[in-house]
């Protein structure tokens, strides 16, 4: 069986946050079930395709998924298992915003099969809590950890942000060892993007939110890594951190460009050497529209994702597989970016695998650039 991960959209939140241009919308309960049976249709259309695959993972991102009612969670996977095999020890996330969870809804998610949930906590501090838009406290990132293991849930992420305007770095120090101290088992922690077209963005604009600078961003970067390094968290990709044998398994496999399916408005593929998405607006993924833009990728394409994907994670590039897949070393006509970029403290060899240094991480646009050349 060829192993597949699912990516299934839930495009519904109780309200947009400053920061968020994603394709999600509020106060749009009356077309919870239009949409899901649009969901559903489209999972259905797969089921030839997907014949010889099964399911290693699944992960239900939004939006917020726990906003809507947990049956569409549940009859959503149970036509998922119809259409395509669950392997046995299949990884099934659920997003979710602790200001939306119950004990009810938890035992339901339980009972169904969701065995990881990734919170988005964002802040411990409520004053930026509020000032991104979030419909939570900080004390309730800790009572939705308290139930989710009295529901039985051994794995759960926080998601988490830094740069804010106004953070400093106390409160964002403040932030990691709160998190830390619950024990989950993962921490995703992003900087932020001030994304065009948001109300952030317009702050930003404004001058009535100033961010740090990328100096203090870098800081607060490598606070991250050192502070959860202590608290027992690895650091296995750019922005991710999880105690051992808890690595995300599901964006492992966008990291590795391993196949995935987007199912839902917006959600995003790779397929069998094709990347395409489906219709980003509501109401043309309602009507029934098909995948867009539609990407074949040419060997040219897969080598530059190699490339940017891999060396976010802290496995880096596996020069071996490169070689396999490509048919050249990596290092054939990179000599001499090789050697500027190891001279400089930005990369290194070890053991088979090309690896960013924590400096290279924090530039690794610049080292993407630089380990690309002409391709």
């Amino acid at each position: 069986m060829k192993p597949l991960s699912l990516y299934i959209h839930v495009p519904f939140c109780a309200s947009k946050c400053a920061y968020c241009d994603f394709a999600s919308w509020p106060n749009r309960d009356g077309a919870w079930r239009r949409y899901f049976e649009a969901l559903w249709r489209e999972l259905e259309r797969w089921r030839e395709r997907l014949r010889g695959h099964e399911a290693a993972t699944v992960f239900f991102g939004g939006g917020t998924p726990t906003l809507v009612d947990t049956p569409y969670i549940a009859e959503t996977l149970e036509r998922a298992r119809a259409v395509v095999p669950f392997a046995q020890n299949v990884e099934i996330t659920l997003e979710g915003n602790p200001g939306t969870l119950t004990p009810e809804k938890l035992a339901a998610y339980r009972k169904v099969g969701v065995n990881r949930l990734s919170l988005g906590a964002q802040s411990f501090d409520d004053g930026l809590l509020k000032s991104l838009g979030r419909i939570h406290t900080a004390a309730q990132v800790g009572e939705a950890v308290a139930m989710a293991r009295e529901a039985g849930f051994k794995n759960l992420n926080l998601d988490l942000m830094y740069g804010l305007p106004g953070q400093a770095m106390d409160q964002w120090q403040r932030t990691l060892d709160a998190a830390a101290a619950l024990g989950v088992e993962h921490i995703s922690a992003y900087s932020l993007i001030v994304e065009d077209g948001t109300p952030m963005a317009a702050r930003v604009a404004s001058g009535e939110a100033v961010i740090p600078d990328d100096d203090a961003v870098n800081a607060m970067q490598r606070a991250a890594v050192d502070r959860l390094a202590r608290a027992g968290y690895g650091r296995y990709e750019i922005s991710n951190y999880a105690r051992p044998g808890r690595e995300c398994r599901h964006n492992l496999v966008y990291w590795l460009r391993g196949d995935y399916l987007g199912l839902g408005c917006a959600a995003h593929s790779l397929f069998e050497g094709r990347r395409f998405h489906s219709p980003v607006g509501l109401e043309d993924y309602l009507a029934g529209g098909g995948a867009e833009e539609v990407q074949e990728l040419t060997e040219a394409d897969a080598r530059e994702e190699t490339v940017m994907l891999a060396t976010r994670t802290a496995r880096g590039l596996d020069l071996a597989d490169w070689q396999a897949r490509f048919g050249v070393p990596f290092e054939r006509g990179r000599e001499a970016a090789l050697a500027r970029l190891e001279a400089g403290g930005l990369v290194e060899r070890r053991d088979g695998f090309l690896q960013l240094t924590l400096r290279g991480l924090e530039l690794h646009n610049a080292v993407v650039l630089e380990l690309l050349g002409d391709e």
